[in-house]
This record gives C-alpha cells, sequence and structure tokens, in this order.
C-alpha cells in the first residue's frame, strides 16, 4: 500500500547559526504523499522562493540565504486529539518545530470548534429559553430537543472548547517562534488555491 496524499507542514529556519532556542521561522504546507519526501521537501522551497521573489519574505529574515538546510519538516503529532500529551511527546525537536506542531493542532481544533459551534446555531434561542426560563419550549423546540442530534452536537461541542482550552493551557508557548502561517488548509471544506491544486495533482 503507497502513502496516501496529504497536507504536510515544512518550517524554513530563519538562522541556523543561532542557538534552537530563538530560531524563528515561517511555515508553510505542501500537498502530496504523506510524509519528509524529496518531492515535498522541493515543493515547499519552490513555494518559499516565490515568496522570496514577492516580497513576502523579507531578505534581514534569512541572514544567510535560503536553502533546503533551513527546511525541516513538522510531523504529524503522536497523539492527535489528547491535549498536552501532544506537546510533551516530541521533546527530541527543536523548539521551532514543536511551535509548528502547536500551530498544526490548535488550527485543527479552532475548525472544529467553529464546524460545532455552526451545527449548533439553530439551537440557540432553545438554550436560551431553556437558561433563561423565559419561555416554554415550541411545540417544534420540543420536537428538536427529543432528537439524539441536539444532543450529541452540544456535547460534542463542549468537548471540543475543553479539549482546546486545555491544550491551549499545556502549550510550550514556542508557536510563537513561527514568524507567519502560510496558506491553512486543514480541511475539505476549506478551497484550496491554485498552487496546492497543483501540488495534489503532481
Amino acid at each position: 500500500m503507497g502513502r496516501r496524499k496529504s497536507v504536510n507542514h515544512f518550517v524554513a529556519v530563519n538562522d541556523l547559526s543561532q542557538p534552537a532556542e530563538v530560531q524563528e521561522g515561517i511555515m508553510v504546507e505542501v500537498g502530496g504523499l504523506e510524509g519528509d519526501t524529496p518531492q515535498n521537501r522541493t515543493k515547499a522551497l519552490e513555494i518559499l522562493g516565490q515568496m522570496w521573489e514577492k516580497g513576502e519574505i523579507e531578505s534581514s529574515q534569512f541572514p544567510n540565504g535560503l536553502s533546503d538546510e533551513n527546511i525541516f519538516y513538522v510531523p504529524v503529532s503522536a497523539h492527535k486529539g489528547e491535549g498536552n500529551e501532544d506537546v510533551k511527546e516530541s521533546p527530541k525537536l527543536p523548539p521551532i518545530v514543536q511551535g509548528a506542531q502547536e500551530i498544526v493542532q490548535l488550527t485543527r481544533l479552532q475548525l472544529e470548534v467553529q464546524d460545532l459551534a455552526e451545527e449548533a446555531a439553530p439551537y440557540v434561542p432553545i438554550i436560551q429559553a431553556i437558561l433563561e426560563r423565559s419561555r416554554p419550549l415550541t411545540v417544534e423546540e420540543k420536537e428538536i430537543v427529543k432528537d439524539k442530534k441536539y444532543g450529541k452536537t452540544l456535547e460534542k461541542l463542549g468537548l471540543s472548547i475543553a479539549e482546546q482550552d486545555d491544550y491551549h493551557e499545556h502549550c510550550t508557548g514556542q508557536a510563537s517562534l513561527i514568524l507567519n502561517v502560510i496558506a491553512w488548509q486543514l480541511s475539505q471544506g476549506v478551497k484550496m488555491t491554485n498552487t496546492e491544486k497543483e501540488n495534489l495533482q503532481s
């Protein structure tokens, strides 16, 4: 079985001569076979080169230039969705790569919370009526709350918010080492750029 196509993240470290604790970088994502492959690294370097040419990267950010040596693969967190274990399972990774992992995980959690909040939006008048005891539920609302989807949606939303809060609380803070984040496409519902479409098709 071959590796599946997915979104891969890479960090371009600005100055390798600096101590790891103070290094900063730019994160990009590349569509292709999952993993730190030569093809994915080449694509990442191409994306960064285009950013450099467009002036989106200041030359002062990379005083010694930008080459493949500056590119670091960001592995997927081993315990996706288990809060602080995501952070503590990668002690051997450079701080900036740990920070990149945290950004990826925090973005995933944010999208999950937003999606569930949108799904629960129709329930807001019902919840307000229950919490404020301002009025009885209508016949239609009574049917809605009896549906299993009502309880499951609210429970999932609560769990997702709790997971997001827990992850924020236990983050190392290394995410601040990332200068910026490019083209987040962490779910199929997000529109892809032309470059990413080309990457996935190649």
